[in-house]
């Protein structure tokens, strides 16, 4: 119990906060392959968070990788550019060698607008595509500016790709010779 009690002040400085203790607004932003300039193909996969406060103006970030090794990840950015073509650095995230990373973003009221209005988006780069291997353009929802949006959800961004169908391999002996299969819908939209 001791040892437990000395490691909630750690464990508080890992999960995201705001100035007023929590987010009054959460947004996700998925990065694809398929959305970078010219499309890459990558098995690999992820997503930023931001958690803002209530004006916008600053937000927790946590950035989330599926698919590489920390050693192969060189940095997340975010740049000026509209959906299709690239654009110049505003600002640097993440370093690289992670596949989890968190930090602060600070916005002015200019580019809290620049923010809402599409023309910027996060690129993760690698060792094997260093101009970028994902690409998620920010889109925000209509109710970001609203005081009493909640963002209890993670909105998906209004140009993000069809999620891809979830595909399993057989396992050797299952009745099947080891190739793909699609999972059953059970009609709630997943598997529970």
């Amino acid at each position: 119990m001791r040892r437990l009690l000395l490691l909630l002040p750690f464990l508080a400085l890992l999960l995201p906060s705001t100035a007023s203790g929590s987010a009054a607004y959460v947004l996700q932003i998925n990065l694809y392959g398929e959305n970078v300039v010219p499309p890459v193909e990558t098995t690999s996969y992820g997503f930023v968070r931001f958690y803002f406060n209530e004006d916008r103006s600053e937000a927790d970030y946590t950035l989330d990788l599926k698919g590489h090794s920390n050693n192969a990840v060189t940095g997340v950015t975010i740049r000026a550019g509209a959906p299709g073509e690239n654009g110049p650095l505003v600002f640097n995230l993440s370093d690289g060698d992670f596949i989890v990373t968190a930090g602060h973003l600070v916005l002015t009221p200019q580019q809290i607008e620049t923010f809402a209005s599409g023309a910027w988006y996060l690129t993760l780069t690698t060792v094997f595509n260093p101009e970028g291997e994902l690409r998620g353009q920010i889109v925000v929802p209509g109710d970001f500016f609203s005081p009493t949006a909640g963002g209890a959800a993670y909105p998906a961004p209004a140009d993000a790709p069809t999620p891809k169908p979830v595909v399993a391999v057989a396992p050797p002996g299952a009745g099947g010779t080891g190739g793909l299969f699609q999972p059953p819908d059970t009609g709630d939209g997943g598997l529970r």
